[in-house]
């Protein structure tokens, strides 16, 4: 069966007619614009175009400053941040200055006046623990003085001050309102008197710490310690010592010997050498020794007790000088007879 066509209506063919129409007309009026570069290559920084004129665009900072001027934006914003900053230099000009300082100071003195007048002053200073330290130290260190506000000085840095003082362990500072301030102190507790080199050097705790330098005579009744190392050694000794009470009065300074042992000078001028080890051991024999014999009352300058099986006397020059003249042996002898009998 043959195929019919459709006819074409006129309306289609008219659209197609006019969409033509419009192609041609449209190529026509815009044709291509010819570059100045050649193909393949960029245009250069120099080459762009900004705007109609080919000026860069003015910067955000000159675009509102010509708004000012024309008085789009209102002025006191601008003026305000201006002051703001004006200010803020004038501030630190005078903080660098001292003007600030000097005008609190003088503020604050002010304050504290008026605070004393209505009766918050210091009219009384308490001191508990006080043995050693002077009062003048204490008020020197608290640094305050009769009439002033009791809130014009600082506890703590007074603390501070009286924890410096030679006899001081601890100290603390409290208000006591409206006028009273109130001082609880903790003070060393003195062990004994150190002497190196025949100089007394200072008054020591157990601990050997250094408490004072200063009137170390009015401390002659504790006990003498002497040489290196003797203040941080001489606690437990001088314990171990008073163990033994026919011993400890008679002692007059206890003297360390090259930081390794002890000697003990009597009051009668007897100097006991002790041992490095079995000091106690030592003590005890030569204790037993005083009392059968009555070793530590004759003329004798020295007893050696640094060798373990025995120990050696050395007597006084008066007292040998009798012993030869009496004695017919020979002074070696003498002496072998004399540590036999001892």
């Amino acid at each position: 069966m043959p195929t019919v066509k459709k006819p074409t209506t006129k309306r289609k063919a008219g659209a197609k007619a006019a969409s033509a129409t419009r192609k041609t007309a449209t190529r026509k009026a815009s044709p291509r614009r010819a570059s100045a570069v050649a193909p393949g290559r960029r245009v250069s920084k120099k080459d762009r175009e900004f705007g109609k004129r080919g000026q860069r665009p003015p910067s955000r900072l000159s675009v509102l400053a010509d708004r000012v001027r024309s008085g789009e934006v209102m002025r006191w914003p601008v003026l305000a941040v201006t002051g703001v900053l004006v200010a803020a230099a004038l501030v630190y000009g005078a903080f660098l200055g001292g003007h600030v300082a000097a005008a609190g100071a003088a503020t604050s003195q002010q304050i504290h006046q008026l605070i004393a007048a209505i009766g918050f002053r210091v009219d009384d200073v308490t001191v508990r623990g006080r043995g050693q330290t002077t009062t003048n130290d204490v008020l020197h260190a608290l640094q305050v003085a009769h009439g002033d506000s009791i809130f014009a000085f600082d506890t703590d840095e007074a603390r501070i001050r009286l924890e410096r003082l030679d006899w001081v362990m601890s100290a603390q500072v409290t208000r006591l309102l409206p006028h009273t301030v109130h001082i609880e102190l903790v003070e060393q507790k003195p062990f004994a008197i150190w002497q190196l080199k025949k100089r007394l050097v200072a008054v020591v705790d157990q601990n050997g710490r250094q408490i004072t330098d200063k009137n170390i005579e009015q401390y002659g009744y504790l006990p003498l310690i002497m040489g290196h190392g003797a203040p941080r050694r001489s606690a437990d000794f001088i314990k171990m010592v008073q163990k033994f009470p026919e011993l400890a009065p008679r002692v007059r300074a206890y003297r360390r010997v090259a930081d390794r042992r002890w000697d003990l000078r009597l009051e009668n001028g007897v100097t006991v050498l002790l041992p490095e080890t079995n000091v106690e051991a030592a003590l005890v024999e030569l204790v037993g020794a005083d009392m059968q014999h009555r070793l530590l009352s004759r003329d004798v300058t020295a007893i050696d007790l640094r060798l373990p099986d025995r120990f050696t006397v050395r007597l006084a020059p008066d007292a040998a000088a009798r012993r030869d003249a009496s004695n017919p042996l020979s002074e070696k002898e003498a002496r072998k007879e004399w540590e036999s009998e001892t």
